[in-house]
């Protein structure tokens, strides 16, 4: 579970307070929550958030309106639930170096559900952007390296590159293209800091630019700093 800063929660409250209250959309490969641009110039550029194992789709869409009011935000909620409005990508208990199957099954939803997003929301399809925490990070991850074609970029906090899928990563020009951004913590104590100093490397392997982000004393969180990151990311084309 993600933790945010006292100042970060303290913009958040009076933002989201200034919200009308969320419904949970079911119309979707995916169960969505949803924030149409609040500034409208032609397609919206697209950004779907993807939650970590044990949470739920509320919880990265506190972060909506921090990002650009031109932006549409998404937050689906994973397909998977282990517990009280708490979900997963696929399970943790899978045996190591294997490809579970509801992990190859949520891959192939959120697929599924960025076609549809587009489609039903009128979205840039060429300003498409795919981040995710933690289990979110390894979604982003398998989704981006594996359609490049469907996002623009993708960002993976506090996440990690797993095994079987950089057996399969084909290098095509929509994946020369993809923009990555990394941010994790050194301290952090759920995915150690040195997965993603791997996935950094491995993708630099690939000829490819990730743009990776360290936090000195960080664990396993987005913080003030990351997020900021992220933000400037975004924008930097």
């Amino acid at each position: 579970m993600r933790k945010y800063s006292f100042l970060l929660l303290a913009l958040l409250t009076v933002l989201t307070n200034s919200q009308a209250q969320q419904t949970l959309q079911a119309d979707l490969p995916l169960k969505y929550l949803i924030r149409p641009p609040l500034k409208k110039q032609g397609r919206p550029p697209l950004l779907i958030l993807l939650h970590g194992y044990g949470s739920n789709e509320a919880d990265l869409f506190e972060l909506r309106n921090a990002f650009s009011e031109q932006y549409l935000i998404v937050a689906p909620q994973a397909p998977v639930a282990i517990g009280n409005n708490a979900y997963q990508w696929y399970s943790i208990n899978s045996k190591p170096g294997s490809v579970p199957e509801q992990l190859q099954a949520s891959t192939t939803k959120v697929k599924e559900f960025i076609t549809a997003i587009v489609k039903k929301y009128n979205a840039d399809p060429a300003r498409v952007y795919l981040a995710g925490f933690s289990q979110g990070a390894v979604m982003s991850y398998e989704v981006g390296l594996s359609a490049p074609a469907l996002v623009t970029g993708i960002g993976a906090w506090s996440g990690k590159l797993l095994p079987s899928l950089r057996t399969v990563v084909s290098v095509t020009t929509p994946l020369r293209k993809l923009r990555i951004f990394i941010g994790h913590g050194t301290r952090d104590d759920r995915i150690p800091y040195t997965e993603a100093v791997s996935a950094n490397t491995f993708l630099k392997g690939l000829k490819l630019s990730p743009e990776f982000h360290t936090y000195n004393g960080m664990t396993h969180q987005i913080n003030d700093a990351e997020l900021q990151d992220f933000l400037q990311w975004l924008e930097d084309k």
